[in-house]
């Protein structure tokens, strides 16, 4: 919880004092009407009874319950105005905090319970923070007044209100002990769905093609149903208090009036209007204090989901990133240049290596590239160089210059990334190709169409009835794998970038598409390196240096001609690929 409150802004710490104030004038207001209640039943009481005697007291007593109604809005206002504040003050922390999380912290939280804590778990911490603080400033000063208005009057009430308090606290922690580990396992149950939803709706293609819909549904059923029970264990418990409290509440009221007939019958004509008044105010006194005890008890029962909840958003906000910026005050002149010096990466928490001793330089204009069997390491290279991990040993030096003493916005810039998974954003195609903050989200129209004609994109797009302003939808889902991949490429084109990476980015063009772009690269952007990761010879029989490898390890280097006869790894996909005439 005390990662939550440094993020209640000056603005509402401001107004927090004006909250209090506003409460306990409130409350106090609400404590003022047993006292009229008593003067008017005396009056009522007494040999010389009227209307017009009991008006002033009537009119006193509307006044404050007025006034009270009114200022329990106003600070309900601002409270609730304080909350939202503090929501929004969290979810853009939460979110700006992810931006900053290596693959390492994304892989810890999950896509799915990062998208819990920032919505439901927030949403938790607001309605508390709305609901609870009234309650918890109003509660104790209503209590505590109550309590010392009844001080000192009858004996058989006091003992019959402590006795109404005690079971309502056995009541209180007997539910908080049934519920506190429900609401625990609450927020759990809701990644576990948060996922199952976004794994389906995402994969919807894949179980329409293969039928398989009552699979999915038992595993989303099985998930809400887990939710859905705890939910209603708890709800359960919380509806049978309050049906207990309710009871305790009037049998309060009923045993203080039995108890005061007795007191009334044995007491002389001339005090019984006082002790009838005193009862009175006695039986609202008492109420009130219930009531102050049944605000706290809400707050309570609350309290130990919202503690999950912070702890939760804590856990977010308090994570140190892995992958962290260095000094910044890189200079260098050299331009384009990559090296690997003894490369070693397993991931965190595996035993295994991923990739082993990678040793290689990729100079200015050249075109380096890697081929192997899948899962042989070559992805995990690329996500190296612009630190999306970093290596468990050796050096990666991006011009001459250790990656780890980039700002990683610096070096970041120096590269147009490419990745295996097309990835486009809600938008435009204009905005999606002038994209990165590199000073390339100014680009002009004309740098976006070179792009896009590099990128062998231009054609389709200017097909499109409204050309660069076609509307993206949410991944691109209205283009088709190649336009997005046409796409992605153009964005990597528009950054002007000193060094190319590119994941396996070609898999979805034909051919013909495929040469075009790499000789259109290859004449527009020819002093930028290029890093390519393939599939497939014919994108890499041209490059300068062809690196095969090999469950994390190079086993071959050289051109396409040397490897051909050097590397058998390399002859055996050759093979598998390329007509005997290629060959």
């Amino acid at each position: 919880m005390r990662v939550i409150l440094r993020y209640f802004n000056k603005k509402s710490i401001a107004f927090l004092p004006v909250c209090v104030i506003l409460i306990i004038l409130q409350a106090y207001l609400e404590l003022k009407i047993p006292d009229y209640m008593s003067q008017m039943t005396k009056i009522i009481e007494g040999e010389n009874a009227s209307v017009n005697a009991v008006i002033g007291p009537g009119c006193a007593m509307f006044v404050c319950a007025l006034l009270s109604l009114i200022l329990c809005g106003i600070s309900g206002y601002l409270i609730s105005g304080i909350a939202a504040s503090l929501s929004c003050d969290l979810r853009s922390a939460v979110f700006k905090k992810t931006l900053d999380f290596s693959m390492e912290e994304m892989g810890r939280f999950g896509s799915a319970s990062l998208i819990t804590r920032c919505t439901q778990d927030i949403q938790m911490i607001q309605v508390f923070f709305t609901t609870g603080l009234q309650m918890l400033i109003k509660a104790p000063f209503l209590a505590g007044i109550a309590i010392y208005k009844i001080s000192g009057k009858q004996s058989e009430w006091t003992i019959t209100t402590a006795v109404a308090i005690l079971i309502i606290m056995i009541l209180t922690v007997a539910v908080i002990i049934l519920c506190a580990p429900l609401m625990a396992r609450t927020q759990l149950y809701s990644d576990e769905l948060n996922g199952l939803a976004r794994e389906h709706i995402s994969g919807i293609r894949v179980i329409h093609a293969f039928n398989s819909y009552d699979f999915h549904s038992r595993r989303f059923s099985v998930a809400n149903e887990n939710l859905s029970g705890v939910n209603r264990k708890t709800g359960t418990y919380v509806a049978l208090m309050m049906p207990g409290f309710v009871a305790v509440m009037f049998s309060l009221n009923l045993f203080i009036y039995v108890l005061g007939i007795g007191v009334v019958m044995n007491t002389p004509n001339a005090e019984k209007a006082n002790i009838t008044a005193d009862m009175v105010a006695f039986s609202s006194y008492a109420l009130q204090i219930v009531q102050a005890f049944l605000f706290l008890i809400q707050t309570i029962i609350m309290m130990p989901r919202t503690l999950v909840s912070s702890k939760r958003i804590g856990e977010v906000l308090e994570t140190i990133p892995a992958i962290t910026d260095g000094e910044g005050n890189v200079k260098t002149d050299l331009k384009g240049t990559v090296e690997f010096r003894n490369v070693s990466f397993r991931y965190p928490n595996s035993p295994e290596y991923v990739l082993k001793d990678i040793s290689f330089t990729a100079g200015k204009g050249q075109t380096v590239a890697f081929i192997g069997a899948t899962g042989s390491g070559k992805t995990t290279l690329m996500n190296l160089i612009p630190r999306f991990y970093d290596a468990t040993e050796g050096q990666i030096l991006v011009n001459g210059v250790d990656v780890r003493d980039y700002r990683q916005k610096d070096l970041r810039n120096l590269l147009g990334y490419v990745p295996q998974k097309s990835r486009l954003f809600t938008g435009t195609i204009a905005g999606n190709i002038a994209y990165g903050d590199n000073g390339r989200f100014s680009a002009t129209l004309g740098e976006i169409q070179r792009a896009a004609d590099i990128g062998q994109a231009r054609e389709f797009i200017e097909q499109k009835p409204d050309g660069y302003d076609t509307k993206v939808q949410s991944g691109g889902s209205n283009f088709s794998g190649g336009q997005r991949q046409r796409l992605t490429i153009s964005r990597a084109i528009c950054r002007d970038p000193e060094i190319f990476l590119f994941d396996d980015s070609f898999s979805a063009l034909d051919f013909a598409t495929d040469n075009r772009l790499r000789k259109t690269l290859r004449k527009t952007a020819g002093d930028a390196t290029v890093l390519i990761v393939a599939q497939r010879i014919g994108t890499i029989r041209n490059a300068d240096r062809i690196y095969v490898m090999d469950e994390g390890r190079i086993v071959g280097s050289g051109t396409h001609e040397e490897l051909m006869n050097t590397c058998e790894i390399y002859m055996e996909i050759a093979r598998t690929q390329l007509a005997e005439k290629a060959m």
